[in-house]
């Protein structure tokens, strides 16, 4: 029988809850952002090693709620293309994860978290067609997602460069997700990083996570205006550089 393994002071069992029903809402919405802002904001005060596959987990759960509403509306091509590149690199950012100290990865899941939302922010989006981009962001996927949970992101850049409609970005990203993090799941099992205290924290923020898509989606039925997402790139972009000064603190000290 199962037992749960989880020893967190309860300000941080409360102040993760939080954060994963807030990343959640955000999932909802946009279809985006969950790893995001959960693995840089819980990797402030929790091991990236126990954060990383737990987030995983919610994601392949968050999937599975979503995914029924949005098959219809998927870009089946551009998925496959993504996925090839996607599949090589997941591995390689995986074993990143398994073997770099902790600071380093903070260092690394906070540095491509501030980059990617800096992009998006600047409203880099559907200026041209990318046909030549699938490929090379599956593996910048890949590897972002092995070793840090944020394989969204890179193609959320590329996608708002086509001219895909927002359903369409949503619904592709909802299929991107289920595929990429069963996968990514199986190679954090691969490494030994499947432990018990990782189970007890997803299934302890399943629940939040839930009500927190919920909600996102009947914002999003809503037709909810842009400065969600704004307000959404602004906070993962504070604590990205609280994340970076923190982990530079711990290297040098």
């Amino acid at each position: 029988m199962f037992e749960m393994q989880l020893d967190l002071p309860m300000w941080q069992l409360v102040t993760a809850i939080s954060i994963i029903f807030g990343a959640a809402v955000l999932r909802g919405y946009s279809g985006f952002g969950f790893s995001s802002l959960t693995v840089t904001s819980l990797a402030l005060f929790m091991p990236p090693k126990i954060v990383v596959p737990a987030i995983f987990m919610l994601e392949i759960a968050a999937s599975v709620h979503l995914l029924p509403g949005v098959l219809r509306q998927i870009d089946r091509k551009l998925l496959g293309q993504l996925l090839v590149g996607t599949l090589i690199c997941t591995p390689i950012g995986v074993w990143l994860l398994a073997h770099l100290p902790e600071a380093q990865t903070r260092l690394l899941i906070c540095t491509m978290v501030l980059i990617c939302a800096i992009l998006l922010l600047m409203g880099f989006e559907q200026k041209k067609e990318a046909r030549r981009l699938p490929l090379a962001t599956g593996f910048a996927s890949g590897l972002a997602n092995g070793a840090a949970a944020i394989g969204g992101l890179p193609v959320v850049l590329m996608m708002l460069y086509t001219q895909m409609s927002p359903i369409a970005t949503r619904a592709t990203l909802v299929a991107f997700f289920a595929f990429t993090d069963i996968y990514a799941l199986i190679w954090t099992g691969h490494q030994s990083l499947l432990t018990g205290e990782v189970v007890s924290l997803g299934l302890i923020f399943l629940i939040p996570m839930v009500i927190g898509l919920s909600l996102g989606s009947f914002l999003f039925r809503r037709a909810g205006n842009r400065s969600f997402r704004n307000l959404a790139l602004v906070l993962l972009i504070s604590v990205s550089v609280i994340g970076l000064a923190r982990s530079g603190y711990q290297l040098l000290g």
